[in-house]
């Protein structure tokens, strides 16, 4: 019976897999930031109206070209639709000048796109959250708001309301979607069975080289959860974060141990030759008497 069970265990954890890969598919996880994007894109697309519509008489010949050209790259950037997303604060609605995946957001594209790239790396790393209002201080950014015919608050009317900005999230948006049922089931299925096998197969090599069923556990569950780690890993919200990073420690260790168990060789015991001792025997009393004790080892 135990012989049928586990492969039955580990199918069972191997089916609740394909069913939350499948999942992503099936439930449109894509449909909100789909819609997110297009309100995006109509910002953008307000934007570049209001911009159009400015007086520029003002400006230097040089600054009107470098304007324009700007203007054609924020309607470029909206057409891409690469835009940033908030990995790192959930439930706060944080600016992303650059993302984890390098996506930018509009007003670091147009800095990048004009040849600027150190300034974009700069701000990156130094204050990669904050406002454009609070960024003028930026050695070299007023100025080239300036060479491009840009005011400040232009440059902050590029950039999104956070109300709406599709990288940012409140607790209960549906942009970030927590573990389903499947997939809960799944890690705990899996997570289970790679922890008794983890407490079967941290034996020595001696010990685990004699069960080798228990080195298969190991090894497939183990292999369940890294699976179910890696589909996890990158996605929003702290709950899948959290998921991913136990799938793929319990998973790593299980797995470990379970191929440690598969190519371990237990020592080879010598047998011992048998031994017979005698043992002499002497009784005392009313009737004394001598005797011989045997005992045989084999």
């Amino acid at each position: 019976m135990r012989r049928h069970l586990v492969p039955t265990l580990i199918l069972l954890a191997c089916v609740a897999l394909g069913w939350e890969i499948g999942g992503a598919d099936r439930f449109g996880t894509s449909s909100f930031e789909a819609g997110e994007a297009d309100r995006l894109r109509l910002h953008f697309a307000e934007v570049e109206r209001e911009m159009s519509s400015r007086d520029i008489s003002g400006l230097t010949a040089a600054q009107r070209a470098a304007r324009a050209e700007q203007i054609r790259q924020l309607r470029r950037y909206a057409e891409r639709g690469a835009f940033p997303r908030n990995t790192w604060h959930p439930g706060q609605r944080v600016p992303y000048f650059r993302d984890a995946g390098g996506n930018l957001c509009a007003m670091a594209f147009l800095i990048a796109a004009s040849g600027r790239g150190d300034l974009v790396d700069h701000i990156a790393r130094t204050r990669n959250y904050a406002f454009i209002p609070d960024l003028v201080d930026v050695p070299g950014l007023a100025q080239w708001l300036e060479q491009h015919g840009l005011t400040v608050a232009e440059a902050a009317r590029i950039q999104p309301s956070y109300d709406d900005w599709p990288c940012c999230v409140i607790p209960d948006d549906p942009a970030v979607r927590k573990p389903s049922t499947g997939y809960v089931a799944a890690s705990a299925g899996a997570s289970t069975l790679s922890a008794l096998s983890i407490a079967w197969n941290a034996r020595s090599a001696d010990r685990v080289a004699v069960q080798r069923w228990k080195g298969f556990l190991g090894a497939g569950v183990g292999g369940a959860n890294l699976v179910l780690g890696l589909s996890k890993l990158g996605s929003d919200g702290w709950e899948n974060q959290t998921a991913a990073i136990w799938n793929i420690a319990i998973g790593a260790t299980a797995g470990f141990l379970g191929v440690r168990a598969l190519t371990a060789r237990p020592n080879a015991v010598s047998a011992a030759p048998a031994r017979l001792t005698l043992t002499p025997l002497a009784s005392a009393g009313s009737r004394p008497g001598f005797g011989v004790a045997g005992r045989l080892r084999f």
